[in-house]
């Protein structure tokens, strides 16, 4: 278990003491602030409530959370059909010189070309736990092949793939 999963380790103050050292702007900060302090008193997480704290827009917000998320602070999961707010790469050092692989989010934030509102982030988390995160970036790759990058198009193309029957392998090499 690592030191920073202890009882008695405090984040917040591991997260004030280490401020210069992280790659982050006041906002970008106090956003990891919030979300450490709403997982330790396990209150829901949204763009919406932390806009909502920080007195800013839901679109400034999302770009934090993409910002944090390029920068190895924050990863947004899926457990026990909840969305969590990890910012447990806030404490781990970072190898230099190797990309970090991009998450399930953020690819689709790439495809996309924006941020993903609250609803999307789920949805795609939700398709995830039903198909397979390497099913679902199949279809995404095949929606942005036939320019349709849409949740609703990639959605059907998972459907069709588990209606024919075809396993991940089949659809990586290309039966369709």
């Amino acid at each position: 278990m690592s030191v920073f999963n202890t009882n008695y380790f405090n984040r917040r103050n591991w997260i004030f003491e280490n401020l210069e050292k992280l790659h982050v702007n006041a906002q970008e900060a106090l956003v990891l602030l919030l979300i450490d302090y709403y997982n330790e008193i396990h209150q829901m997480i949204t763009h919406e409530i932390i806009a909502d704290k920080l007195k800013i827009e839901v679109d400034e917000v999302e770009e934090i959370f993409l910002s944090l998320s390029n920068n190895g602070y924050l990863s947004i999961d899926m457990s026990d059909g909840n969305v969590i707010f990890n910012i447990e790469g806030v404490y781990q050092e970072k190898p230099k010189g190797i990309p970090l692989k991009a998450s399930l989010l953020e690819t689709f934030e790439y495809e996309f070309k924006r941020p993903l509102s609250s609803y999307e982030m789920q949805r795609i988390l939700d398709m995830a736990s039903t198909y397979d995160e390497r099913r679902v970036i199949c279809a995404l790759n095949e929606a942005v092949v036939y320019e349709k990058v849409d949740l609703n198009y990639i959605e059907r193309i998972l459907i069709s793939w588990m209606n024919k029957g075809l396993s991940v392998q089949d659809v990586e090499n290309g039966k369709r």
